[in-house]
């Protein structure tokens, strides 16, 4: 058997270097992956508000809308055969509290996503949503919050009632 002259095994300082190169690039490929990760996240839990929001805003000015009679915040047409409904805030869900005190879900749990949550912008946590009886024009305002209670998302708009009787 021949031997093979000039060939050499690897050093010691080349192969630290080596393992050094190596856990460089792992680190660097951990740390960006990470960032991605959040980078996600962040953006889903932004879109995902930005649905929410849009959502809220639809169901809440349809009911709005074709309401009847407004009195002492409870609207005829809106929530139950028995003649109306007032909405509220509760553990972070748009609910309608019928005359008959049965509440019920304006959307289901799975469209609060991420442990995503309303509230009131007013800072005594009261209704959200004002009538001008001049106008027959509602007003609703109120925010998205994370489940830290980071608001990420606040929004105002006004419905115009359709059903109103001129007097």
């Amino acid at each position: 058997m021949k031997r093979l002259r000039g060939s050499h095994g690897m050093t010691l300082t080349e192969t630290l270097c080596t393992v050094l190169i190596v856990l460089l690039i792992s680190a660097m490929l951990a740390v960006g992956v990470r960032f991605a990760v959040r980078t996600y996240r962040e953006s889903m839990e932004l879109s995902e508000t930005e649905l929410l929001c849009s959502t809220l805003t639809a169901a809440i000015g349809d009911k709005l809308r074709y309401s009847g009679d407004v009195n002492g915040g409870f609207f005829a047409g809106v929530g139950a055969a028995d003649g109306g409904g007032a909405f509220h805030i509760e553990d972070g869900e748009v609910i309608i509290e019928t005359i008959g005190k049965e509440k019920v879900k304006l959307l289901g749990s799975a469209s609060y996503p991420q442990g995503l949550r309303v509230q009131t912008t007013d800072s005594e946590g009261t209704g959200f949503i004002e009538y001008s009886a001049e106008t027959g024009i509602f007003t609703v305002s109120f925010a998205i919050a994370d489940a830290q209670g980071n608001i990420l998302k606040e929004t105002r708009f006004d419905v115009k009632r359709i059903n109103a009787v001129k007097k």
